[in-house]
């Protein structure tokens, strides 16, 4: 009997992103990933250009590689992945 793998449910993410979209936009764009059921985001630096943003993202089956695809689109860069959870 093989058991199932456990399924990606929290990541915290330290993202270093343009003040547009701004902070909202940023979550909400996260949110409506397949899987996410929660995103929280707080600004943790304001420079000139960039926001410093720890964003958590809960849910059910997180797709890592399609959280990271959408913040390339939104012109911001994972700086660290902080926190991982999975489980069943």
């Amino acid at each position: 009997m093989s058991k199932r793998p456990l399924a990606l449910s929290r990541l915290v993410l330290d993202i270093l992103k343009p003040h547009i979209p701004d902070l909202i936009d940023f979550c909400r764009e996260l949110s409506s990933i397949k899987g996410v059921k929660k995103v929280s985001g707080v600004v943790m630096e304001v420079d000139v250009e960039t926001d410093t943003v720890k964003i958590t993202v809960e849910g059910k089956d997180i797709d890592f590689e399609e959280i990271e695809e959408r913040v390339k689109t939104m012109g911001a860069a994972i700086h660290s992945v902080d926190e991982v959870v999975f489980e069943e």
